[in-house]
């Protein structure tokens, strides 16, 4: 057991040792959500634990969409999420251009104006594209599948972020 212990301890030590200087971020995301069928703005955290692997907690509010469903009924959303990102180096070692595979977990509410509110579990699955412009702000892309209950979507977003 001790033996496992100190091994586990040399991991986690060299994994931030190698770890980048910038290890935050906080940016913004403009998407669009294909059961919704409307566009949202987002905001969104990020925490580089390793040089790959970055974890992202992100808020979105998509906007109301008056025509959802006929003339009388009209829906909005929003959700909160926690996902994983493993960032792949496609510029050969320039570490400039990443592509990620992303998952991870969510909450939404859909708030309908003629039934009930709806909060609902998310599962989401996906890939991003990000370029860094500087080291300290990049550019990114993402298409991502949110599973839930009875309002499965997929959701494209464009996004910035600063790296402190």
């Amino acid at each position: 057991m001790k033996k496992l212990f100190l091994t586990m301890l040399v991991v986690l030590v060299s994994m931030s040792a190698m770890a980048q200087d910038k290890k935050w971020g906080a940016g913004i995301n403009l998407l669009y959500g294909t059961e919704i069928k409307n566009i949202g703005f987002g905001v969104k955290g990020q925490y580089y634990a390793t040089d790959v692997v970055r974890v992202e907690a992100n808020a979105n509010y998509f906007m109301k969409n008056s025509n959802y469903g006929g003339e009388d009924y009209s829906m909005k959303m929003w959700d909160v999420n926690v996902v994983g990102h493993y960032l792949i180096d496609v510029t050969g070692g320039n570490k400039k251009a990443f592509v990620y595979p992303l998952a991870g977990i969510g909450i939404t509410n859909w708030v309908h104006s003629v039934v009930s509110t709806k909060v609902k579990f998310a599962i989401n699955v996906g890939a991003g594209f990000q370029y860094d412009v500087a080291d300290d702000f990049a550019v990114n892309a993402e298409a991502k599948y949110q599973i839930i209950d009875k309002f499965n979507q997929a959701v494209f977003s464009v996004g910035a972020v600063y790296k402190f």
